[in-house]
């Protein structure tokens, strides 16, 4: 099985941030990370405190190809970022794109009509588009409707950040409502990381079947977001296998790399 983790953060320069591990995630340290653990290829997602932006990742997506990809950041202060949107994969690397909407700093392009330009601009580009959106969800459903053809992955199944336990998860019905559009996935990126119990986390168990139950095996995509992964990087691997043993050995590949190679389209 070709497994493929859909976030991780690869940075040289600059201490993160937030709950996420300090020393840089350089080259060497994720491609001795991801053998450890039996991870083919990762999806790189530049971080906000890297100072190079994009270009560190994109480096490593240029060096190994059939490594590593990129879902780059787009600055939502340019001035014409329908443009950049349209000519976004001409860079070498590039395969889609990351909108960070967690905070209400961060937000406020999307709901002040400053990124209303970027979706049709993105759908006719074919590009799939990440959104790290909890708590407007709502906001999701909108851009699905009018852009049928836009390629939507939700991140970290709408978590809040830094929840756990059972709070994690009060948006839930919200969440399985935007099965109902199927050009929206989601992501499952460090389940493990929400739950209080320990590994194979069985408090997720059933939010995980629910998840399941209305996306389908071929619209969840697995990932570690592996700098703020507080248990093994080979557990994070393993835990849908043992959360959801109704998946059958094809509807496995397709979670664990499967969707978001075809996605973005990675050959």
């Amino acid at each position: 099985m070709l497994i493929v983790d859909a976030q991780v953060h690869a940075w040289s320069d600059g201490e993160s941030t937030g709950h996420h591990r300090r020393p840089p995630i350089t080259r060497a340290v994720l491609e001795k990370e991801m053998a450890e653990a039996g991870v083919h290829r990762a999806v790189l997602v530049p971080p906000l405190w890297d100072p190079s932006g994009n270009d560190y990742s994109l480096r490593l997506a240029q060096d190994a190809p059939d490594r590593f990809a990129v879902m780059g950041l787009l600055d939502p202060g340019i001035a014409e970022p329908a443009k950049a949107v349209r000519t976004w994969k001409e860079q070498p690397g590039m395969l889609g794109m990351r909108f960070l909407l967690n905070t209400e700093e961060r937000v406020k392009p999307l709901l002040d009509g400053a990124l209303d330009a970027v979706w049709p601009a993105a759908e006719e580009a074919g590009l799939t588009v990440a959104l790290l959106i909890p708590g407007a969800l709502d906001r999701v459903t909108g851009i699905a409707r009018r852009h049928p053809d836009l390629r939507i992955i939700v991140d970290h199944l709408g978590v809040p950040r830094g929840a756990s336990g059972p709070s994690a998860f009060a948006h839930l019905p919200e969440l399985l409502a935007l099965a109902a559009h199927p050009n929206v996935h989601v992501k499952a990126a460090g389940v493990g990381d929400y739950a209080l119990d320990a590994y194979p986390f069985p408090s997720l168990d059933g939010t995980l079947r629910r998840v399941l139950g209305a996306f389908g095996p071929e619209r969840i995509v697995w990932a570690s977001d592996l700098s703020r992964l507080h248990h093994p990087y080979r557990r994070c691997v393993t835990h849908l296998a043992a959360a959801l043993p109704e998946l059958g050995e094809a509807e496995l590949e397709m979670v664990m790399g499967g969707n978001i190679r075809r996605l973005l389209g990675w050959r």
